[in-house]
């Protein structure tokens, strides 16, 4: 009865082996390809007064980066334009989100510099450094192509405070392998 008993418990033992999962589950991991970039087009309406009397809402197209640091981290780096005239801008920032999946909600905060042109007035009293926030969502149309619409605010820390409000959609090419993942032994 023992030598049963322990048989019993060794092909236990065996097949329990044999049914461990072997795989990597529970190892990190992490994208192999880690960059998207792209192009978006809105428009920002103007927060305060002295930049209302030049226009009201402004067009705005953006450069637009995105680069994976960790599952639900990204850090953005934006180009700015704001037409009609000289009015440009970059912000760099965390982008936060819950998933990974093909309908992400995010928000992020970031800092940088922004220009707002104003006839007969120097460059410096113009530009200034800015912060931005934004919320929105990407949605992943394909393996290479996502678009993203968003929310972003900017305050311009210049002689005026410039402040906009606005809401953009772009449109972001990666590589396909952005969902093969890498395990991190």
């Amino acid at each position: 009865m023992r030598m049963q008993t322990a048989m019993i418990a060794v092909v236990l033992g065996c097949l329990r082996a044999l049914a461990a999962d072997p795989s990597e589950a529970g190892v990190p991991t992490s994208p192999l390809m880690i960059y998207s970039g792209g192009l978006s087009a809105g428009v920002s309406s103007a927060l305060n007064d002295s930049l209302k009397s030049r226009t009201p809402r402004f067009f705005k197209l953006s450069f637009v980066n995105c680069v994976y640091l960790r599952d639900n981290i990204d850090l953005f780096v934006d180009a700015d334009w704001f037409a009609p005239g000289k009015n440009f801008g970059a912000d760099m920032g965390i982008d936060v989100h819950p998933s990974l999946k093909t309908f992400v909600p995010f928000a992020g905060a970031g800092v940088g510099a922004h220009y707002f042109d104003r006839p007969h007035r120097s460059f410096g009293d113009c530009a200034g450094p800015s912060v931005t926030a934004h919320a929105g969502f990407l949605f992943d149309v394909s393996d290479r192509l996502q678009i993203r619409v968003r929310v972003p605010g900017h305050v311009a820390i210049n002689s005026w405070n410039d402040r906009t409000l606005g809401v953009d959609i772009g449109f972001l090419l990666s590589d396909p392998l952005k969902r093969v993942r890498k395990l991190n032994y």
